[in-house]
């Protein structure tokens, strides 16, 4: 086996001629020589190998952390944390308020009414005898004392003449037994006649006496019946019936032959008139003189009659509970009719106005009525508050609302529509029921007289 070939020596390098002769080769510095990047190890190196593991390593294991997060912890933590708010909002009660308010110093209190006259009467005859004429028939205005009928009544003005005939006697009597009376008188002075005698002239004298005053009554008393075949009006008014005919025989009493009736005619005064009302207990501590009232009738829509309450009856009707109430209304014009139904609204004003609270928020069980109240809490959030049960007493019912008259003040906040399981201090998140949107209504108000 030969030997490997020497290798080959390079040449020594040839220095140029211009270089000097004495300068050695430039020695490479520590600091040049730190500066070389280090050497690439060969392929294969197991150094280089082991980090590229642990690189892909690290990389898997991230991945499959985010993967397993991903899909496993967090759908597990989303459904936890839906499971906590609908435990909460299970175990959170949410209710609505409104608040307690006093009623507006002047309301008004519709009733229904009936308008009557002022004054009516019924005009009878007080004499018998023939209807000689009439002067007014219904609808007329006529004065007081104006003739409205006239009657011939000749029975009684043959009683008249017979009475004051019998009165003219009585007088002529009298005067006879004065005189004889006087007579005796001065013959007992002269012991002329007995005592006896001359008291007896006078006894005939009083009888005289007595006799003419019964003759002058009897003339007084047919003196007014025969006044009365004129019949003529009590009082100012209007002739609102008329039940007389000329020839007609008319009689003092309970009729007529000719008609069956005694009535004549009837009067009403109609300026101003009357309009009764019956007003419920609860509103008749309101019921003052003065106060005002609206009177709406059918016949004029659009006009509205102003009246003031004069008076009431006092004491409540025992059946129906209610005080009867008289008002007065102006009629110049005529245009209210006696008998006519009325709509009257009363302008009652009240000085210490009750509390009001919706209907909705009453609670009505074993313990009687009650109110679900809102206290506040030492709590930052304002939305938390406490329950308060109060028994309360309810007055009057206005349909959607109804009169707390006691335990509730105004501004007080109350549940509306408290759930069955409300307890006394229970701790609930409230919101305040937002006002309804009112509409603006047309201005139909018709006008006032």
């Amino acid at each position: 086996m030969s030997a490997p070939p020497s290798p080959k020596k390079d040449p020594a390098p040839t220095l140029p001629a211009s270089a000097p002769a004495s300068k050695p080769p430039a020695v490479p510095t520590p600091a040049t020589t730190a500066a070389r990047p280090p050497a690439t190890p060969a392929p294969g190196n197991p150094r280089k190998t082991s980090s590229l593991f642990l690189v892909l390593l690290v990389v898997g294991l991230l991945v499959f952390a985010g993967v397993f997060y991903f899909f496993g912890i967090s759908p597990r933590l989303a459904t936890q944390s839906q499971l906590d708010q609908e435990q909460k909002l299970n175990t959170e009660r949410h209710v609505v308020y409104v608040a307690a308010h006093l009623a507006m110093p002047k309301s008004e209190l519709p009733l229904p009414g009936t308008v009557d006259a002022f004054q009516q009467a019924s005009i009878f005859a007080r004499t018998s005898g023939y209807v000689k004429r009439w002067l007014v028939d219904i609808g007329d205005q006529v004065k007081e004392g104006d003739l409205l009928a006239e009657l011939d009544t000749p029975e009684v003005d043959q009683q008249l003449s017979q009475a004051q005939a019998t009165a003219e006697q009585a007088k002529a009597a009298l005067a006879i037994a004065q005189t004889a009376a006087d007579r005796w008188d001065a013959m007992v002075k002269d012991k002329a006649v007995s005592q006896e005698e001359a008291d007896e002239k006078d006894a005939t004298l009083r009888e005289a006496k007595s006799n003419l005053d019964a003759d002058l009554a009897t003339v007084q008393q047919l003196t007014a019946t025969e006044n009365f075949k004129q019949i003529r009006a009590p009082f100012a008014g209007t002739i609102t019936f008329r039940h007389i005919e000329v020839g007609n025989l008319v009689s003092s009493g309970t009729g007529t032959a000719a008609t069956g009736t005694s009535e004549l005619f009837r009067i009403a005064q109609t300026d101003p008139l009357r309009v009764y009302v019956d007003v419920p207990e609860g509103n008749a501590p309101s019921i003052q003189p003065g106060v005002e009232a609206d009177v709406h009738v059918q016949a004029y829509p659009d006009r509205v009659f102003i009246g003031n309450v004069v008076r009431n009856a006092g004491a409540l009707d025992n059946t129906s509970r209610t005080l009867r109430t008289e008002i007065h209304v102006p009629n110049k014009d005529g245009a209210l009719l006696p008998g006519a139904y009325a709509d009257v609204r009363l302008q009652l004003v009240d000085k210490t106005p009750a509390v009001l609270i919706p209907a909705n928020t009453l609670i009505v069980n074993a313990a009687g009525a009650q109110v679900a109240l809102l206290e506040n809490m030492d709590d930052p959030d304002k939305d938390h508050f406490k329950v308060r049960l109060l028994p309360v007493k309810v007055g009057r019912d206005f349909g959607t609302e109804v009169e707390i008259l006691q335990n509730v003040k105004d501004g007080d906040r109350l549940i509306t529509n408290p759930p069955a399981d409300l307890n006394d201090g229970m701790v609930v998140t409230a919101k305040m029921l937002p006002p309804p949107a009112a509409p603006t209504p047309p201005n139909t108000t018709p006008p006032k007289s």
